[in-house]
């Protein structure tokens, strides 16, 4: 079981800069506010923490598959939504390195190289696939978001009311954007 905590910060009375008021001196108590902000820890079970990791993986794949298909076509869906993908992969990430987990074969790994070997097939499927023709390559996109939000809604699910569950129920929705982004195109 990993712990990570979140949030956090007790203000100690002293306002910004740890002086008062006026020019340096201490705080006056009729002024002093105290703002606490609580911490909310969560315990993941190892399912969990191999979930995220195999989420954040995923995310790069889909990253990687769109820049591969930006290169190809030069459509912008697939550069922005492989922006997209990056911000999806940062939020995991940082979700990652607050439970202290190495991430570093994800992290630095090339374009289109996987830890996972599952994602290593899908990637090199996926890319022969959309390599044939634009409309091959938009199917992809499309197969990629609904295989995306099947895994994170379940991935939420078994994090429930944590701050991991609400990361996923952001790229979920974001996922829907993209997913219906391409369905338009088609």
């Amino acid at each position: 079981m990993k712990t990570g905590a979140w949030g956090g910060v007790e203000q100690n009375g002293f306002g910004r800069g740890g002086f008062g008021k006026g020019m340096g001196g201490p705080v006056d108590a009729s002024f002093e506010q105290e703002t606490t902000v609580t911490v909310t820890e969560a315990t993941y079970s190892d399912e969990a923490i191999a979930e995220l990791l195999f989420m954040l993986e995923e995310e790069k794949l889909a990253g990687d598959i769109y820049d591969a298909f930006y290169e190809m076509y030069g459509i912008p869906i697939f550069d922005n939504i492989a922006e997209s993908e990056d911000n999806h992969f940062d939020a995991l990430l940082a979700q990652a390195e607050s439970l202290g987990l190495d991430v570093d074969a994800i992290v630095f790994a090339e374009a289109g190289t996987y830890v996972d070997p599952e994602l290593q097939e899908m990637y090199d499927t996926l890319l022969a696939q959309g390599s044939e023709s634009l409309e091959a390559a938009l199917e992809v996109g499309v197969a990629i978001e609904t295989k995306d939000m099947v895994d994170i809604a379940a991935a939420a699910e078994a994090v429930a009311d944590t701050p991991l569950a609400d990361v996923y129920d952001r790229l979920l929705a974001g996922s829907v954007n993209h997913l219906d982004a391409f369905e338009a195109l088609l």
